[in-house]
């Protein structure tokens, strides 16, 4: 899963955790294995603007620096001043579901959508989703896992709910969504 290393995550993830839900095919039955992510916040004031390597830096409340690397989907990095505040939230989120499907041959599919805001100073979101599709290889009842087979390697996934693994079976189409979720403002100071 690619990140944009330093705007949406430059530190580790911070607490919270925030449940994805999954549109099910009309074709298959949806069965949510797990689901979860990380929710934070970065904010601080505007220290440098470097538009050719597209970073800023920021001093944080605590009075760290911290280096902010800018998407090239990000637009008008120019009108950012030093002194300005800026906030950036993220959300980088996993879902699985196991899918009664016969047809889905293993892949990746990558979507992003931009969304850029058109107040005085630059904001905006930028969500990227990863969507792997991979077939059961083997489930593991009395220790609550599946093993999935994607297009470069095997991926075991631990099910909260041992339940769920009695609707799966060797063969099933897996379906893993990986969400990476930006949202950036920038105010005057």
């Amino acid at each position: 899963m690619q990140k944009f290393t330093a705007l949406a995550l430059a530190g580790s993830l911070s607490a919270g955790v925030a449940l994805v839900p999954l549109a099910a095919s009309a074709e298959a039955e949806s069965i949510p294995v797990a689901a979860g992510g990380a929710t934070g916040e970065i904010t601080g004031t505007v220290m440098v603007v470097n538009t050719e390597k597209r970073m800023l830096t920021i001093k944080k409340p605590d009075g760290h620096f911290q280096v902010i690397h800018i998407p090239p989907e990000a637009q008008r990095l120019d009108e950012i001043k030093i002194n300005d505040k800026l906030t950036i939230t993220y959300l980088e989120a996993v879902a699985i579901d196991l899918e009664k499907r016969s047809t889905d041959a293993p892949g990746v599919v990558s979507t992003k959508e931009v969304d850029r805001g058109s107040g005085k100073k630059p904001s905006g979101s930028i969500v990227e989703t990863t969507t792997l599709l991979g077939t059961v290889e083997s489930v593991n009842r009395a220790k609550s896992t599946v093993s999935v087979r994607g297009p470069e390697n095997l991926v075991t996934v631990t099910v909260e709910d041992p339940a769920l693994l009695n609707k799966v079976a060797v063969g099933d189409s897996v379906r893993v969504n990986y969400i990476n979720a930006i949202a950036a403002e920038v105010t005057s100071h």
